[in-house]
């Protein structure tokens, strides 16, 4: 009899980083490799790990931090539990998971460092109404919780990506930015849209104010004759070199998709503010469908990068390949535009169940820049039961 994945014992110790090849496209139909180095961690009690946010504190420390399915309940909405690890050696070795208490069934989303062991994250999907929850101690323990206070819709404000984190000299979070979404009462999804907002703290992320619904965010798309209003949801923030901030969104699903009923169809487009914030530029899509959970970072050199997910590969409609995985896209103009031409595809397989192709075989995803100037990204590879991490190096 086989043993479940709770159940196995380690393969072997000597489990840890191995080499990897990273391809990025040349812009001419062809690709340059690069070296990567690639693992996964497991929790050995629960059927599998998935990764939620990733950060280095300025203790040098990297906080992982996951979920893990208590390998009890069918429905994982009442199954995952969040989990954290630390690494002191840039992920090289990790402590074992650790069970964040009192949290109950919960996805961890938007973990944020707020400076000198001060975090937070959202914890939303179950139970209602969502939560957050602050630590003081590095991440070992997270005593405080707060309501997260509703949008002005009066509906919950659902969230996904990184917050954009102001600081002061001791690098201490003065002034916080995050992009929420939620759906008007009485709405049906997929043809009517989701409604997105921007807004902002000055306490920490106790207390939420200045909201916003972009009108940027906000268009009609065309199908059959039909015009169809559309906008964006998740979101992740970033200040770019020159001030300007960038937003990268998660945009609503075209009409030629509604009939799949896959939120695997919705895309990925960018936004800019040179304003700081008061208006945004329209949403300029990068991924009509299948790509999302964009997670952006400003490199030393002033490029913009943006991890995310492949969950399907699409293009006017028509499904271009089997691949499944994560990649990454850099803007060397301060998010003006983002380049697929010459994308990096930091890890892919290819995948069909032999029924359908809308089954979300990977999932959420966080990058870090550590302080050695590689990036950590994790993602939910499925098929593993754990955490993927990839540590990684953009060309300059």
């Amino acid at each position: 009899m086989t043993a479940s994945p709770a159940a196995r014992a380690p393969w072997s110790p000597q489990l840890g980083w191995k080499p990897h090849i990273i391809r990025r496209r040349d812009g001419r139909g062809g690709w340059s490799l690069h070296s990567a180095e690639i693992r996964f961690l497991h929790r050995h009690q629960g059927r599998y790990v998935r990764p939620w946010g990733v950060a280095q504190m300025d203790n040098g420390e990297v906080i992982l931090m996951c979920t893990c399915h208590d390998g009890k309940s069918e429905n994982t909405a009442l199954a995952e539990r969040p989990v954290v690890t630390f690494s002191r050696d840039r992920g090289d070795t990790w402590s074992e998971f650790q069970l964040i208490e009192n949290t109950g069934p919960t996805r961890p989303k938007m973990l944020t460092d707020l400076g000198t062991g001060n975090l937070m994250f959202h914890a939303t999907g179950f139970p209602r109404p969502y939560r957050q929850f602050f630590s003081q101690d590095y991440g070992r323990t997270w005593t405080e919780q707060r309501l997260i206070q509703p949008a002005s819709n009066g509906e919950t404000f659902d969230v996904e990506g990184n917050a954009l984190v102001e600081r002061d000299r001791q690098g201490r979070a003065t002034r916080i930015a995050e992009i929420g979404w939620n759906f008007d009462r009485g709405t049906q999804w997929p043809v009517d849209p989701a409604r997105c907002f921007l807004r902002w703290s000055y306490d920490g992320g106790r207390t939420w104010k200045d909201e916003q619904s972009p009108t940027g965010w906000r268009w009609h798309a065309e199908d059959g004759g039909k015009r169809y209003p559309r906008c964006a949801s998740e979101g992740s923030l970033i200040r770019a070199a020159n001030g300007w901030l960038v937003a990268m969104l998660r945009i609503g699903m075209l009409p030629r998709y509604f009939h799949l009923r896959s939120d695997n169809m919705e895309g990925m487009g960018s936004s800019v503010s040179r304003d700081d914030g008061v208006t945004w530029s329209p949403v300029k899509p990068i991924y009509e469908a299948g790509r999302m959970h964009g997670h952006l970072l400003c490199r030393p050199n002033g490029d913009l990068i943006v991890t995310h997910i492949l969950r399907q590969e699409l293009h006017d409609g028509r499904l271009l390949s089997y691949r499944r995985g994560c990649e990454a896209l850099v803007s060397r103009d301060h998010g003006l535009t983002w380049d697929a031409g010459r994308q990096y595809v930091l890890d892919d397989f290819e995948f069909f169940d032999g029924v359908a192709n809308m089954q979300a075989i990977v999932g959420h995803l966080a990058s870090t820049q550590l302080d050695d100037g590689s990036i950590l990204t994790c993602y939910g590879k499925y098929p593993t039961n754990g955490a993927c991490l990839i540590r990684w190096r953009p060309e300059a």
